[in-house]
């Protein structure tokens, strides 16, 4: 018996482990294809009914989505981002700290490995020339800007740019004598460069600038090209 209580004391005064955690910001890049990958940021916090994440797409412009599905028991963190058919599955490794797994997305596993992240400070010319309420990587809001035609004439477009909680744009049109608020629909953002396909008779293709002022690209119609430069207003 004298045996027993000595290795129960000894057991008691053995200390416990502690178990690994993952709250915090995580971020990696998401190899799409060899040529094009998109960071995504994990924001990892806790509370009494587990862990809750929010999810950024900052070359996307999508930013506080929500993920459902939570779970890390330890080794394998895993959520899932419904509205996007998506999900993350990675083993946590605490010598590198790092979630090394895989991003699958309508049926394609594409490597994501997270690391912790700090978020860039914003530029002094960011932050003195875009609305305070739009976050950088966000190009909600309105771009306007003039088509130079051959005859000497010219045309002004205003694009009304909206993005909604699941990061995807949607985009009207305005262009005196030409069109009044045309529902575009859906457009495409693919890091800094967003591609608008209007009606299916032209479309603009451009490049967002570094401190995301300007949108600088191509109007195409009818299989004529001309330069177009949008400003932010």
């Amino acid at each position: 018996m004298t045996r027993f209580f000595a290795l129960a004391a000894l057991f008691v005064a053995f200390p416990a482990v502690a178990q690994p955690t993952i709250v915090g910001e995580w971020s990696g890049d998401i190899e799409v294809t060899t040529a094009l990958s998109l960071t995504a940021v994990f924001h990892v916090s806790e509370s009494d009914s587990g862990y809750v994440v929010t999810f950024d797409s900052p070359d996307q412009g999508a930013f506080g989505i929500p993920l459902s599905d939570v779970s890390f028991d330890g080794e394998t963190f895993s959520a899932s981002l419904a509205a996007a058919s998506a999900s993350f599955s990675g083993s946590f490794d605490s010598e590198t700290n790092q979630i090394q797994g895989i991003w699958t997305q309508s049926g394609r596993e594409m490597p994501l490995t997270l690391s912790p992240y700090e978020a860039p400070a914003a530029s002094a010319a960011s932050r003195s020339t875009k609305p305070a309420d739009i976050k950088p990587g966000d190009y909600s809001g309105d771009w306007a800007g003039v088509i130079a035609l051959g005859n000497g004439g010219e045309i002004h477009l205003t694009f009304h740019l909206a993005r909604n909680e699941e990061g995807i744009y949607h985009a009207i049109l305005d262009a005196p004598g030409q069109a009044e608020n045309l529902n575009v629909g859906q457009i495409d953002v693919y890091g800094n460069e967003v591609v608008i396909e209007i009606m299916g008779q032209a479309s603009f293709v451009g490049t967002v600038s570094d401190d995301e002022t300007t949108m600088a690209g191509t109007f195409e119609q009818g299989g004529t090209k001309r330069p177009l430069t949008l400003m932010r207003q």
